[in-house]
């Protein structure tokens, strides 16, 4: 290969690389960030661009210098040369994409540690979320309890507030343990650290809320975990991202995030209305502080249930119990 080739093959392979460095930061695939883990995520997910990027780049490269430089000359009869395979070629397009896929691999344990929790990895300073059996549990319960873990040399502190999540089919119950509201949207103060403590009522769901880069299965019977700080004031979408019934796409709620102050104001004006009359948001109700979130089958669910359809998709308790005498999709609480 001629000097020339070889300084064109160099500024080629310069002008690829900053071509998959300049759309990595400039793809605009991602919404908004909205929490403080997010900015993790979206590194990671810019630097799975950046190498995309210039893969497509030189495989489309190669594809087309190809069909350029070894197309069918006109008057061309004869065969093309034999080809007997190259092992070298063959071993470098086995081990970067092997290096690549185990480099990715690490980084995205050590982004899902940080943002979830579990071992010290890369460095981040984070806590476990475990589950573990509760032996004060009443039978029935779930029989799991939340339990912060946290690592040797590390400190992790308390959540300022805790909101216990459930799903159903199809909407979104929000309780406040603090003051015992029930909700069907989400309030959160703002740059305060929350956790949602999350069961599911019937079937899998999945709680996810895109600009804050969050995600979390719901299940029947356990309870799983999300703690986060929003970062950014506004009105976000939460979204159902497990298929959970014929109705699932209407299974959507909204998550606010206010100011500590405006946070404060609407809890206090939700629960005067719930205790008065004409409310259409939030109820009040005395669960247990101990095991707020109402059991399935109880008077307190079917109650919510009843409730955050009513709200949710129009649909009055006594529409809601005709629909359940005739079809199996819209279960009760329990």
């Amino acid at each position: 290969m001629s000097a020339i080739s070889n300084i064109i093959l160099v500024g080629m392979g310069i002008l690829l690389t900053l071509a998959s460095l300049w759309y990595g930061q400039n793809h605009h695939l991602l919404p908004e960030s909205a929490a403080e883990s997010a900015p993790l995520f979206d590194s990671l997910f810019n630097s799975t661009i950046t190498i995309a990027t210039g893969i497509f780049l030189v495989v489309q490269g190669v594809l087309l210098y190809c069909i350029v430089r070894y197309r069918k000359r006109r008057g061309d009869k004869g065969d093309g040369d034999p080809s007997h395979g190259n092992v070298l070629l063959e071993i470098v397009w086995t081990a970067v994409p092997a290096v690549i896929i185990l480099w990715l691999g690490l980084a995205s344990l050590d982004v899902y540690q940080a943002i979830y929790g579990g071992a010290d990895v890369g460095g981040h300073i984070h806590a476990a979320m475990a589950m573990e059996s509760s032996h004060e549990a009443e039978a029935g319960d779930p029989g799991y309890a939340y339990t912060p873990v946290v690592l040797p040399g590390k400190e992790m502190g308390q959540p300022d507030l805790v909101v216990q999540v459930q799903g159903m089919q199809y909407a979104w119950m929000f309780t406040y343990p603090d003051s015992g509201l029930v909700a069907s949207e989400l309030h959160l103060p703002l740059n305060k650290r929350v956790r949602l403590d999350m069961t599911a009522l019937d079937v899998n769901h999945a709680f996810w809320v895109p600009q804050f880069r969050l995600k979390q299965d719901v299940i029947p019977g356990r309870e799983t975990h999300l703690e986060f700080v929003p970062t950014q004031l506004g009105q976000y979408p939460i979204v159902c991202a497990e298929l959970c019934g014929p109705y699932h796409g209407v299974m959507a709620g909204q998550l606010f995030v206010d100011t500590p102050e405006d946070f404060e104001r609407w809890q206090q004006e939700q629960v005067l209305a719930a205790r008065g009359e004409g409310s259409t948001l939030a109820l009040v109700s005395d669960f247990s502080p101990v095991h707020p979130s109402p059991r399935p089958g109880s008077p307190e669910a079917e109650s919510a249930f009843a409730h955050v359809h009513h709200q949710r998709l129009g649909v009055s308790p006594s529409d809601l119990k005709s629909l359940q005498s005739h079809s199996g999709s819209l279960p009760s609480a329990g």
